[in-house]
């Protein structure tokens, strides 16, 4: 499901270094951002995610935590699956902007213009 939440929504774009070059490719980055991802949010860790994956290990995983995964970037990502959320939502089955819905579809009432029931827009959107 992360895997395809990422393909969808271009998620795995808003990690980036600050170093001058990355010497993974493209795809070994990405799995590696998606395992530790599932290690960070399901709080297996990154140990346990590295044991259980035979040709990637803990160091690889630490190495990319550490230079790519960082608070704005989450931040990003979080914002870049939460729009892409609500661009598709089906206010028939939902009901009007004021309602909102969580992970296991309880529909809970929310104010607009809330910060802690909205996700702020992102960089690109502003511009």
């Amino acid at each position: 499901m992360l895997k395809e939440a990422a393909l969808d929504t271009g998620l795995l774009e808003a990690f980036e270094t600050s170093a001058s070059r990355v010497a993974l490719s493209r795809e070994a980055l990405d799995r590696r951002l998606l395992l530790c991802l599932y290690g960070l949010g399901t709080n297996a860790g990154l140990k346990r995610v590295a044991g259980a994956t035979p040709d990637v290990s803990y160091d690889e995983l630490l190495h990319v935590h550490r230079r790519f995964i960082h608070a704005p970037a989450l931040r990003e990502a979080c914002a870049r699956v939460a729009n892409a959320t609500l661009s598709i939502r089906n206010a028939a089955v939902w009901g009007d902007a004021g309602t909102a819905c969580a992970s296991d579809s309880t529909k809970f009432g929310a104010w607009d213009r809330n910060l802690m029931t909205e996700m702020p827009a992102t960089a690109a959107e502003v511009s």
